[in-house]
């Protein structure tokens, strides 16, 4: 009677699962960051290959002239006011064109700005650039966490949901921003906005997660 008491005591203490056993963090890349969606339908079927580079352009020299980057009375401009005048030529509403466009651009925010919640509070491993909020001598204990070489420097940020806001625990050395990192940590899905040092000046970036990061080291492939 003892023994079985004694196996049946057994059988519970190996029946509860151990509080002690290590996390494994879940390997992620950039893709997992971003919610799936059906890919969308060509918007402007009517338009050829050329029509479309054409509408592409005027799109742009528009966005540019309303930010004050081209007048409307350079060279450029009057490109934008030429092509505009071509596709009106082959029986295009360029003004319900350009309508449409810019309904895409804002869904394509909407998608940029939708993060996967599913991921929030899982412990995660993701490769990436690491880009210091402000260098010190001593390291840095808060960074962007970015998906290609060069973002937010020398090209135009990522999507906030392509962007991962991580704060450490204890100070790191990057000698080399230019050097990719892997980073260890519990991803959260509340976003926030930093504010980013540049040689000639600074700018706010919106990031869609956070990395609470408990372990940083180089990349190795």
């Amino acid at each position: 009677m003892i023994r079985y008491r004694l196996y049946f005591v057994l059988a519970l203490i190996l029946a509860i699962p151990s509080t002690h056993a290590a996390e494994v963090p879940r390997a992620l890349d950039w893709e997992n960051l971003t919610p799936k969606i059906e890919p969308l339908p060509d918007p402007f079927p009517e338009l050829t290959p050329d029509e479309k580079l054409k509408l592409h352009a005027i799109i742009g020299i528009r966005r540019q002239t309303e930010l004050g980057a081209t007048s409307k009375v350079s060279p450029t401009y009057e490109l934008s006011v030429e092509l505009e005048h071509k596709l009106k030529q082959a029986g295009h509403d360029v003004d319900r064109l350009l309508a449409k466009a810019k309904e895409l651009e804002k869904q394509a925010r909407v998608y940029d700005e939708t993060v996967v919640e599913g991921l929030n509070g899982q412990l995660i491993r993701i490769p990436g650039y690491a880009l210091p909020l402000e260098f010190v001598e001593s390291g840095v204990k808060e960074f962007l966490l970015v998906p290609y070489l060069g973002a937010c420097i020398h090209v135009p940020p990522p999507p906030p949901n392509q962007m991962v806001f991580v704060r450490l625990d204890s100070t790191y050395v990057i000698d080399d921003i230019y050097a990719p990192v892997v980073v260890t940590g519990r991803i959260r899905t509340n976003g926030t906005t930093k504010s980013l040092a540049y040689v000639d000046g600074q700018a706010d970036i919106s990031t869609g997660y956070m990395l609470n990061a408990t372990k940083i080291e180089p990349y190795v492939e």
